[in-house]
């Protein structure tokens, strides 16, 4: 007799995995770096000889701004993914599908990102933020697809009956 699948009981505790570990990697890039780290990285990879140093202050300040905007773009996104983890736990229907979307923009992304740095930029490889992404992503569209039944159709997690 095959072995029936096992619907997560809590689905609520993968989407608060995966956006604490979102915002732990996010965080201290946000504090430390100054953006300079980022630049210096993206130039690396870019195989670029320009020296960070060079650039007057009042240019290094929009850089470093540049660099710092995504991330707190990104630790808006962490902070959604911990609002949604705790309305699954609560057995909100909403917050099925919102972190099914949360998973899915991760993974769009990823690719977008990952294509432009590879493709257009002509990197060797993404960068290492990509690449979380769409870990991230996966992991949480997964964990939702297999959590979806027992969410909805009055199992445990299930928001029917509450």
């Amino acid at each position: 007799m095959p072995e029936q699948i096992r619907y997560p009981r809590y689905p609520w505790v993968i989407m608060m995995a995966l956006s604490v570990v979102f915002l732990l990697v996010t965080l201290p890039l946000l504090l430390l770096s100054g953006g300079t780290v980022i630049i210096e990285q993206g130039l690396k990879y870019a195989g670029s000889e320009f020296v960070v140093g060079d650039v007057e202050p009042a240019a290094l300040g929009y850089f470093n701004m540049s660099m710092l905007k995504p991330l707190w773009e990104e630790l808006w996104i962490g902070i959604l993914g911990v609002f949604l983890a705790l309305q699954l736990r609560q057995g909100k229907g909403f917050a099925w599908t919102l972190s099914l979307f949360w998973g899915i923009m991760l993974i769009t992304n990823a690719v977008i990102q990952g294509t432009y740095e590879i493709v257009i930029l002509d990197w060797s490889q993404a960068c290492m933020q990509t690449y979380l992404f769409l870990a991230l992503g996966v992991v949480a569209v997964g964990s939702q697809v297999i959590a979806r039944k027992g969410y909805f159709a009055g199992g445990p997690g299930s928001s029917r009956g509450r």
